[in-house]
């Protein structure tokens, strides 16, 4: 009993010690010092919410906006390539992704990692039809988005966290502030 304990615990580290491996051949950036000044804070309005769409490609735009403080999602806009929407919550930037899945149903998750969203590169990029934690490296298809939970994987956001009325998905301002704490370091480098 001893043994298997041992082999698994070693199994374990190992396993981390591969995830630790993959996290830092994904990081992009040249520095060598990451260390992230905690009491360091910028003074920014805490009813200033702003939404943008954090896409590259002109053609990938798509239109969101505030409404009651939430996010709005034209559905007829959502393909199966990810749109990002971004909103400003009491001085964090909280993202959404919004993809189209196999089955013609738009799939919602924050853009970060469950597991890993203490680290700034805790969020997810698209490879074809899957989504890649830059921190963790594990990648999920898009018919898994908004539906996975309890792991390494997008926080899902399901039908109790939006609206969904004439064509418009509405992500609620309160899920958003219950969440904005996942990204507290997200993306800071």
């Amino acid at each position: 009993m001893r043994t298997k304990i041992i082999w698994v615990i070693a199994g374990f580290v190992v396993v981390i010690a591969a995830g630790v491996v993959i996290a830092t051949s994904n990081r992009t950036d040249n520095t060598t010092d990451t260390t992230l000044d905690e009491n360091a804070s910028t003074e920014l309005s805490e009813n200033t919410q702003n939404v943008t769409n954090d896409t590259e490609d002109a053609e990938d735009e798509q239109s969101a906006s505030v409404s009651d403080g939430g996010i709005e999602i034209s559905i007829a806009e959502v393909g199966t390539q990810a749109s990002y929407y971004d909103a400003e919550i009491d001085g964090t930037t909280v993202e959404i992704l919004a993809v189209l899945a196999s089955d013609g149903t738009v799939h919602l998750a924050m853009n970060t990692c469950q597991v890993c969203n203490g680290s700034p590169y805790a969020y997810f990029e698209q490879d074809g039809d899957y989504f890649v934690c830059q921190n963790c490296g594990n990648r999920f298809s898009s018919d898994e988005i908004g539906l996975v939970s309890g792991g390494c994987n997008p926080v899902p956001v399901t039908e109790d966290d939006y609206t969904e009325s004439d064509g418009i998905i509405t992500v609620s301002e309160s899920f958003l502030e219950e969440n904005a704490y996942r990204f507290s370091k997200w993306k800071q480098f």
